[in-house]
């Protein structure tokens, strides 16, 4: 069994569970992000803006448990055919073997 998350820009979200679905996986679930940058922008360098604050970024992540064959699949798929709505910027894939599932 495999634990595969990918984690995008929100807007990829409709494009990872159809991913999931073209490879008949049941999404387990997904998971709403805000992250931060970790670049400041020019707006961050004037005086009046709080020091604490910064322009984030909205992601999502969506995971699976599913088997070997199958997360291959959708790897390959990704290589293939990156999700992306900045081309610079694409989703990422992370798999993970599962030890135990209860």
């Amino acid at each position: 069994m495999k634990f595969l998350a990918i984690m995008g820009h929100e807007e990829t979200r409709p494009q990872v569970r159809k991913l999931f679905k073209e490879h008949r996986v049941h999404m387990f679930s997904n998971i709403a992000i805000r992250g931060c940058n970790c670049q400041r922008s020019d707006m961050e360098h004037q005086s009046w803006w709080p020091s604490d604050e910064s322009l984030g970024t909205y992601s999502s992540l969506c995971f699976a448990i599913l088997d070997s064959s199958k997360a291959d699949e959708i790897m390959e798929a990704l290589e293939r055919n990156p999700i992306a709505v900045d081309k610079d910027f694409p989703a990422r894939a992370f798999l993970m073997n599962v030890e135990k599932f209860v």
